[in-house]
């Protein structure tokens, strides 16, 4: 009974007294020595065991050999372990036959003293599974602090060939007296080649590594193409949209598809069938909106096909007059007036909701209850020309699932009256049923018919198209305002735009400022403003700028020539003139002379406009022509002053008995 009792019970060993401080190091020790020489020897022993405080780090030197190198720091945290010492038998090398009393061979032959290599922990484990009960085992001493490395090395910047490196190695960090006496530096001023780079002390100021959390996108999958090699795909990757996009001012118009397009038999069927609708749709009408076309397909499927669907049939206009809209292979509009129904207009139209950045939403209702009451956000919500008609007063719940009904096929025509559909921002003028709106773009019967001067003759391929610049002017001001009352579910009364209705269809630099002002008398304080914005319109245009400048560039260079005209003529304006007896006519003389010097100082005062200043290349070839003009002047001067006197000098020899009361007088004006 004693004896089992003795067998299953752990033998109790005493624990000396020492004080144990444990260090992992974080290279594999091979040589115990330089293992020591990396802690700074027994100077770097003492200060671990001897601590200034109790978590004082301990310094680690990968390169003990270069006083320049910056240690690693330790992270010193309290233990409660004990170092044990465990001796196991000693493996000689012999083998026999397990569980035989064969002798033992294979006895390995040594010349000297051969160090045992280090032995592995697998070994070492083995080894005590070989000998059980053969081992002895011994407590060193309780450890009660720890030293881990856990950061990272500095950077290395190799300082062998740095001679001021070596000069301060050699002299300063000896610490001696005698040496760092002899220490100098380079006062030499202006080296400019092989200047010596001295390191910092530091490169790197953070020592714990920093934890990305690296892991793989789940959308990326492993498939096989079709060569047969793995490879990775990204299953929400976005398909492209091969849709010609086109400048305003391309020569020549796509006539086909683009060639990275698939075929159309590849396709699926669904977008197929949208492709065949769509062809149809544009077979009756060269140009759509996007929102017309949705408009048109019959389910969701295929409205969703849509922008997909669109590179086969036709191309859009990144700006201009047509911009984005979609127009047929091979159709363009800049050719004929009769473009001019499809020409589109643009507004920025922000949403209600600011956690809503989509033109079609549902977060808010006509009467101004927010239905959002699961913060959905955007991606929550359908488009409204994809989502059938239901009751706006019903819950959220209900409009995100599809209740039974008629999608709408109406959104992209704009009647003016509320409410204003939210699944787009742009209009086709085909599309406009507002008929004070409709009036201005068509004042014919017949869109396709307009009356005699009413379109353009040419093209304007940047802003207007074939509409004159005050028609768009205030079209865009009006329908801008309807836009506005709309976008606060109330409709415009049309009497408000009846004034600016009577403005030109055309406006030039000249007439802008007179044709396109309203009689203050009359005029209502919101019909002048509208006045203002229609002004505003057209002179924000690139081709009325550039008419604008043109004008005021030619009529400067008019004026300088007159100027100079002027100046030139009055230094060279001569008049001989008789004595009369009587003040009648010497007072009427003088009154004309005045009377001409107003006025050209009336003329070369308003040469100039107000507050307008030549150019620097425009008054250097205005004073060039002044100084041609004047030698000129005074090259004919000098001949007809040539000619006089030769006419004075004979008339002299003639009627030399004539007093000079009767001589010419010279008058210079």
């Amino acid at each position: 009974m004693t004896d089992s009792t003795e067998s299953r019970t752990a033998p109790f060993y005493s624990i000396p007294a020492r004080r144990m401080v444990s260090v992992e190091h974080p290279a594999i020790i091979k040589n115990v020595d330089k293992a020591l020489d990396t802690l700074r020897g027994d100077a770097g022993i003492t200060r671990i065991l001897n601590p200034p405080k109790a978590d004082s780090p301990a310094r680690l030197f990968l390169r003990p050999e270069d006083a320049m190198s910056r240690p690693m720091k330790s992270i010193s945290s309290t233990a409660n372990n004990i170092l044990v010492k465990v001796t196991v038998p000693k493996r000689t090398g012999r083998k026999r036959k397990k569980g035989s009393d064969e002798p033992f061979a294979g006895v390995p032959i040594t010349t000297g003293h051969v160090e045992a290599p280090r032995r592995s922990a697998r070994e070492v484990l083995q080894s005590l599974r070989d000998n059980v009960g053969g081992y002895q085992v011994e407590p060193v001493g309780m450890i009660e602090r720890t030293h881990v490395f856990r950061g990272m090395p500095d950077f290395v910047f190799s300082t062998a060939s740095s001679a001021f490196a070596n000069k301060f190695r050699e002299h300063i960090l000896p610490f001696d007296y005698e040496k760092m006496k002899q220490f100098d530096l380079d006062m030499t001023k202006g080296i400019t080649s092989n200047v010596d780079i001295i390191p910092p002390p530091s490169f790197s100021h953070g020592d714990l590594p920093f934890n990305y959390i690296y892991r793989q996108n789940p959308t990326m999958q492993k498939s096989i193409d079709t060569t047969g090699k793995i490879t990775t795909v990204n299953t929400q990757r976005t398909v492209k949209v091969h849709t010609h996009l086109v400048p305003y001012d391309i020569p020549e118009v796509p006539t086909q598809p683009r060639d990275n397009c698939p075929p159309i038999s590849t396709l699926d069927p669904t977008l197929q069938e949208t492709i065949t609708i769509l062809q149809g749709l544009f077979s009756s009408r060269p140009a759509w909106t996007r929102r017309g076309l949705r408009n048109a397909l019959p389910t969701v499927e295929k409205r969703y096909a849509l922008r997909h669907a669109i590179p086969y049939v036709g191309y859009v206009f990144r700006s201009g007059p047509w911009r984005d809209a979609i127009i047929r292979f091979s159709h363009d509009p800049r050719t004929s007036p009769e473009n001019h129904i499809y020409q589109t207009l643009m507004f920025q139209i922000q949403p209600r909701d600011a956690d809503v950045a989509r033109d079609g939403y549902f977060g808010a209702s006509t009467t101004g209850i927010n239905n959002n009451k699961d913060g959905a956000r955007r991606h929550a919500y359908f488009r409204p020309n994809e989502v059938p008609q239901f009751d706006p007063t019903a819950s959220f719940h209900n409009q995100l699932h599809h209740q039974p009904g008629q999608l709408p096929t109406d959104t992209h025509l704009f009647t003016g009256q509320p409410p204003l559909a939210r699944d787009g921002r742009m209009w086709m003028y085909c599309d406009i049923q507002d008929p004070i709106l409709r009036n201005i773009l068509f004042p014919s019967e017949n869109p396709a018919a307009p009356p005699p001067g009413f379109l353009r003759d040419k093209c304007d391929v940047l802003t207007d198209g074939w509409y004159g610049n005050g028609t768009l002017a205030k079209f865009k001001t009006i329908m801008r305002h309807k836009v506005l009352a709309l976008l606060d579910d109330r409709a415009t009364d049309d009497a408000e735009f009846a004034q600016i209705l009577s403005l030109p269809d055309y406006a030039t630099p000249e007439s802008i400022n007179t044709d396109f002002w309203l009689d203050p008398a009359t005029a209502t304080s919101k019909s002048t403003m509208m006045a203002t914005e229609i002004r505003a319109i057209i002179k924000s245009a690139p081709a009325f700028r550039e008419r604008a400048a043109a004008d005021k560039r030619a009529g400067k260079r008019r004026r300088g020539r007159g100027m100079a005209t002027r100046r030139s003529a009055a230094g060279r304006r001569v008049q001989f003139r008789e004595d009369v007896v009587g003040g009648e006519e010497e007072d009427v003389e003088e009154d004309e002379e005045e009377e001409e010097e107003e006025e050209e100082e009336q003329i070369d005062t308003q040469g100039m406009e107000v507050g307008e200043e030549m150019g620097e290349g425009e008054e250097e070839a205005y004073e060039q022509e002044e100084l041609l003009e004047a030698q000129a002047a005074e090259a004919a001067a000098a001949v007809s002053a040539a000619v006089e006197e030769d006419e004075d000098e004979a008339e002299e020899e003639d009627d030399e008995g004539e007093s000079e009361q009767d001589e010419d007088i010279d008058t210079f004006r």
